[in-house]
């Protein structure tokens, strides 16, 4: 049963357990205690703690092999699917930030009725409730939990049909990892999140870091890589390029692609605005200063310090067993085949943290929205906080279960990742204009989300229709953009054609968030004496020196690791240059 496995490796997988554990029953107590300690930790969090949490729970243990599945599908550029959220941090940092702090709500979908009035505002809070708390979150849920029983079945050798006990073994990791993900976020609520994501970092970090190091060497560095990628019947010229060889524009290709990503997808997408799990994080910060301190070390982390190690194991797994049916095991197959007893041990553990870091964070956030969204505000009203943390309780584990089934249905992960980020095009822009603009109502939202999910659902039927048989606009990344096209004329249109918010319930939101720009001017004009916030020229200072600093270190330290020294320390160059100068430029306004 455990033939993969030594006796140390399961001292340390069960050693890391026990310690995970310990901490969630210390913290059980505090987290009882009432829904803002359930939810957002008493709102007294550092910044440290903040980001590092962000960065654990979206270090996932599907991310290391949807990394590994797109290299060997199209090469290192097809992270720019991912690598383009970075754009969209560094923004969220200076424009959204601070402004979700000073919202003093629990979830992002308490927002649409703190911003918008009427009945179409509170259904349009449930419908959210349900959509992000139920339904992504479990398709979420469930392609996490895929990702980690690829990875256990991988190292254990067993193939498709293997039984365990009787029972299938895929069924088997999954009812464990249920059992242990469940447990452990119902006992501690987002304090042991935070708390433990800390420790899980680490341990993911370490771990990733030595996997590649200990990889690339065997293997025999960036020359044996190229050796490798030739005669597994791979081209090294396509594989190994991080930014897409410069083509035609007017025809679908790799450059294009690129481009949509990069000045299309990144602003259009469904969490430009720091929304989401990653918003409870800035909803539990101390005050302003810290979320948007927490927010940019994410933003670093998330794109400069975690995607080269994933990347390497991954052309080392291709360069070492050539082509395979499933290239998202190519890291669980390097782990099992480059790894000393002890050290395997720890890197399973190492992707148990990576797993737990991501699943409590969903669950707890799924169980905000749906107990502070949707049972509280329609169903189940005036109770005691007790009640609705056991009510919370209860919605985690019924998260876990579905995801846990829906888990079984998900063949490629990355499939997972470009559905959710094609049915959410082009509702990024409304999330924008919504704090910097008074005239956005809830119709506004309603009718992007409809736009983009009627687009999406078009597009796929087009798609099996023998005459757009391949056709490339209804293909990700272009059916996205073409989204978008279609999703912002329509919610103007609709935002003008209803009514707009009440002016009392405008002037409610804009005193206690206080967004700056002209879109709030006819508001503003009546509160002469309180003070918006942000300089937009030293706010877009920001934002450029945030996005060139965060993309030179992601492309230099490419170029190192590949073999360009040179590209690589000129743009290191850059970003240490550029660092410097937006640490000068935020040291003031932060501490304000």
């Amino acid at each position: 049963m455990f033939g993969a496995f030594s006796p140390v490796d399961i001292l340390f997988i069960a050693l890391y357990l026990i310690l995970i554990f310990s901490i969630g029953v210390f913290l059980s107590k505090r987290a009882s205690r009432n829904t803002e300690e359930f939810f957002v930790s008493g709102r007294s969090l550092p910044w440290w703690i903040i980001g590092t949490s962000m960065v654990a729970t979206t270090f996932a243990a599907d991310t290391p092999l949807v990394v590994s599945g797109l290299i060997a599908r199209g090469g290192i550029f097809e992270n720019w699917m991912w690598w383009q959220w970075g754009i969209g941090g560094i923004v969220a940092v200076f424009l959204f930030s601070k402004l979700w702090r000073r919202a003093g709500i629990t979830t992002d979908a308490e927002l649409i009725e703190f911003r918008y009035d009427g009945k179409v505002a509170a259904g349009l809070r449930g419908y959210k409730a349900i959509w992000f708390g139920l339904l992504q979150n479990v398709l979420i849920i469930a392609w996490v939990m895929k990702a980690m029983a690829k990875i256990v079945v991988t190292v254990m050798g067993w193939d498709e049909g293997a039984m365990l006990l009787g029972i299938k073994a895929e069924v088997v990791v999954v009812l464990l990892l249920f059992l242990i993900a469940v447990t452990y976020t119902v006992l501690s609520g987002l304090w042991g999140v935070v708390m433990t994501d800390f420790l899980q970092f680490i341990f993911a970090m370490g771990g990733s870091i030595y996997l590649a190091v200990i990889s690339y060497v065997k293997v025999g560095g960036i020359a044996g890589i190229r050796e490798g990628l030739v005669g597994g019947g791979f081209d090294p010229g396509k594989v190994l390029r991080i930014i897409p060889k410069v083509s035609g524009l007017n025809v679908a290709n790799p450059f294009v692609e690129f481009l949509i990503l990069i000045l299309v997808v990144w602003w259009a997408s469904y969490n430009i605005d720091g929304g989401g799990y990653l918003s409870q994080r800035l909803f539990a910060a101390k005050d302003e200063r810290h979320s948007a301190l927490g927010y940019l070390w994410f933003s670093i982390a998330h794109i400069c310090l975690r995607p080269w190690p994933w990347i390497v194991v991954g052309l080392c797994g291709m360069a070492f067993f050539g082509a395979i049916d499933d290239p998202e095991t190519y890291y669980p197959m390097m782990m099992k085949t480059m790894l000393p007893p002890g050290i395997f041990g720890i890197m399973i553990a190492s992707f148990f943290a990576a797993f737990m870091s991501t699943v409590d964070t969903q669950l707890n956030w799924g169980s905000s929205l749906l107990v502070n969204d949707f049972l509280r505000r329609f169903i189940w009203r005036a109770k005691s906080e007790k009640e609705y943390v056991m009510a919370a309780r209860v919605i985690i584990v019924i998260l876990a279960v579905l995801g846990a089934l829906v888990s079984f249905t998900i063949k490629d992960i990355s499939f997972a990742w470009k559905f959710i980020i094609s049915v959410t095009a082009g509702i990024g822009s409304v999330y924008i204009a919504r704090w910097y603009w008074w005239r956005v109502n809830a119709w506004s939202e309603i009718a992007a989300m409809v736009a983009a999910l009627f687009c999406t659902v078009t597009f796929k039927l087009l798609s099996v229709m023998p005459v757009f048989a391949g056709k490339a606009f209804l293909r990700f990344p272009y059916s996205t953009a073409l989204t978008v096209a279609v999703s912002i004329p329509v919610w103007v249109s609709v935002t003008f054609l209803t009514r707009p918010v009440d002016e009392e319930h405008l002037a409610r939101f804009w005193r206690r968030v206080r967004p700056g720009g002209p879109g709030w001017k006819r508001v503003r004009e009546r509160f002469p004496e309180i003070e918006s916030s942000g300089n937009a020229k030293r706010t877009a200072i920001k934002i450029i020196l945030g996005i060139i600093a965060l993309n030179t270190a992601l492309v230099g330290t490419g170029n190192l690791l590949l073999g360009s020294s040179g590209i690589g320390i000129i743009l290191l160059s850059v970003t240490i240059v550029t660092f410097i100068l937006l640490f000068f430029s935020i040291r003031k306004s932060l501490a304000q």
